[in-house]
């Protein structure tokens, strides 16, 4: 469980986390009493909403085993939620995002009762969803309430668990993306957002074993460390302690499958393969000595990236890909993506620096030869 620092700054900023008590949550069954509850589920977790103990709930289900957070299912959300008071998210990634959304358009508050540690937007100001078949962030509501069960989070499955891995390894590189652009560009660093982060990232590292065993505890950590995740992004009042060139891959890739109606592999997947490249980058930069703008402070916050096989062993051991190929993409749309995902976010990366640099088509043969 988290400590309570963490638990002071969320009740600051409106949000209750509430670990399960035998499978069920009498505080915010208590708080919520008078309210109608829209609980917004799809075909994996639509048996967690109608095990919930809670007297006025009607149920927004999407008919789907893996639902996009487009104009379809965000339409439906915000004409349903318009009935209710309350928006409660049973799940992860697109239902919270949708939960947020919904309650965002149509003033209410939402919730989330997390049933996997699969990515890090349980406590974030943003909401992530697709208009016009592009990845965007529109601000939202912070929710105002966190449900975690941790039986349910350790059953998960295996590839959802791995995502949740991937996304917060992430970290230790867009950190570092975070410090390429205060050095580089004079870019503002919150310096608490930055060290929550830091922090809950290396926990995470160091209950890598446990988690890759599905233990309780380490799938606890891992839950912790993606609820801190949202908690850096408010302070920050962006998503900058949590996104960064690896998110871009990831963003990039999943636009393209969006536009192909194909399966979009898991969001954390995705940016484990995205920390990859972004770790190698760092490495092979400093290794062939190239300058440019606050190069030295760059190279030194690096060095809290772990060893690019490091990073792959950990990612193999959690069950995760370590070669882009392993999602099904052709050679040639992973070198358009270290060209262009840079381009997805007005942010400063090291990817954006590979390009005002000339560099990309320097590095994109080793980074075709180790990760595609």
């Amino acid at each position: 469980m988290v400590g309570e620092p963490v638990k002071s700054k969320l009740k600051k900023m409106g949000v209750t986390l509430e670990y399960a008590k035998d499978g069920t949550f009498p505080q915010f069954a208590a708080a919520h009493a008078a309210d109608k509850i829209l609980l917004l589920a799809d075909r994996n977790t639509r048996r967690y909403a109608e095990e919930l103990s809670l007297p006025h709930t009607s149920l927004c289900f999407i008919d789907e085993d893996e639902p996009v957070p487009d104009e379809a299912v965000c339409g439906k959300a915000v004409q349903e939620a318009r009935s209710c008071d309350y928006v409660l998210a049973v799940g992860s990634g697109t239902l919270n995002d949708t939960a947020k959304y919904a309650a965002l358009m149509t003033g209410k508050k939402s919730g989330v009762l997390a049933t996997a540690p699969s990515m890090d937007g349980y406590a974030s100001p943003v909401a992530a969803i697709m208009k016009g078949g592009f990845k965007v962030s529109e601000a939202a509501h912070v929710p105002s309430d966190i449900l975690v069960d941790p039986a349910v989070l350790a059953a998960a499955p295996q590839e959802m668990i791995a995502a949740g891995a991937g996304d917060i390894l992430g970290k230790y590189t867009c950190l570092t993306d975070w410090r390429l652009a205060q050095y580089h560009t004079g870019e503002a660093v919150d310096e608490e957002a930055f060290s929550d982060m830091l922090d809950a990232v290396q926990k995470v590292s160091s209950s890598v074993e446990d988690i890759a065993r599905r233990d309780k505890c380490g799938v606890e950590k891992l839950t912790d460390a993606l609820i801190i995740s949202g908690l850096a992004m408010a302070e920050a009042g962006n998503s900058r302690p949590a996104s960064g060139a690896e998110h871009h891959i990831s963003h990039y890739l999943e636009m393209w499958f969006v536009a192909q109606k194909r399966r979009v592999p898991l969001h954390g997947i995705k940016v484990g393969l995205g920390t990859l490249v972004s770790a190698y980058l760092y490495e092979a930069l400093e290794r062939d000595g190239v300058t440019f703008k606050g190069d030295a402070a760059t190279y030194l916050a690096a060095k809290a990236i772990p060893p690019v096989q490091e990073l792959r062993t950990t990612l193999q051991k959690l069950g995760a890909p370590v070669q882009f190929s392993a999602l099904g993409i052709s050679r040639e749309l992973f070198c358009e993506t270290i060209k262009k995902a840079h381009t997805v976010r007005s942010r400063y990366t090291v990817l954006t620096l590979l390009q005002e640099l000339g560099l990309t088509e320097r590095y994109l043969p080793q980074l075709e030869a180790l990760f595609y």
